[in-house]
Order: C-alpha cells, then structure tokens, then sequence
C-alpha cells in the first residue's frame, strides 16, 4: 500500500514540475506517465505477476511508443533515455511470457520499479527546460 502512495506521490510530483518547468514535450512525457498510470490501477488493480500480466503489458507498449515519437521529434536527449527504461520494462513482460518460471516478486519489481529513473529524468528534463528558456530569453 505504502509503495502506491509513494509511487503516486513521485508521480504527481514529476507532473507539477512538467506543467510548471518544462516544455512541451516534458508535460507530453508526464502526461503518458501519468494517464498510463491510472490505466494500470483501474485495469489491473491486483496482478498477481504469475503470468504474463497482458493488460499491463499493452499500457506499457503504448508508452513506448509515445516516448518513442517524443524521441523522434525532439533534438534533446533525454527521450532516449526514458524510451530505454521503458524498452527494459518490455522485456521484462516479454521473458515472462517466454520463461513462465520466472517468479512473480522479480517480474513484479522490473514492473513496478523501472518508472522511477524515467521519472526522475522527466523531472531533470523539465528543469533543464524550464534553464533553457532562461537563457535564451
């Protein structure tokens, strides 16, 4: 329960920074994070991570692909990086559906765990933004 406040906590967070400091394809990046966070609590509010959690698995896949076309828009780095992490947490969902003996707490903590760093680097990209702009102002 406490890691769900937390997770929400740093999510929310990351939002306001996005929405305060960035630009647009930093709010863009939060927003993903954001509306495919509350997809994953209302489709799958209690996986059990013994098999391959499908419902998560295509959220996840449709955050690739809008980092991915954050990436292919912008000259900034950044994107790559969160597109990265993201890519990881496919795989995760891909060996688990290719090694069922894979167990459920490590599948779970690739899952849950990955959004953390793009999270962050989401708050680093809105601050670099936001020092941008105030350069060339």
């Amino acid at each position: 329960m406490w890691s769900v406040v937390i997770y929400y906590l740093v999510l929310l967070t990351t939002v306001a920074v996005a929405i305060r400091c960035g630009g647009p394809f930093e709010r863009w990046a939060a927003y993903t994070a954001l509306i495919a966070s509350v997809l994953t609590s209302a489709l799958a509010p209690f996986p059990t991570w013994t098999d391959i959690e499908l419902n998560i698995f295509v959220i996840d896949l449709l955050v690739l692909f809008s980092f991915w076309f954050i990436a292919m828009k912008t000259q900034d780095f950044w994107p790559y990086w969160i597109t990265g992490w993201q890519l990881i947490a496919i795989f995760g969902h891909v060996q688990k559906f290719m090694f069922a003996e894979i167990l459920a707490r490590p599948y779970w903590l690739l899952s849950a765990y990955i959004s953390y760093p793009i999270l962050l680097l989401i708050i680093y990209a809105a601050g670099s933004s936001s020092r941008k702009r105030d350069v060339t102002a």
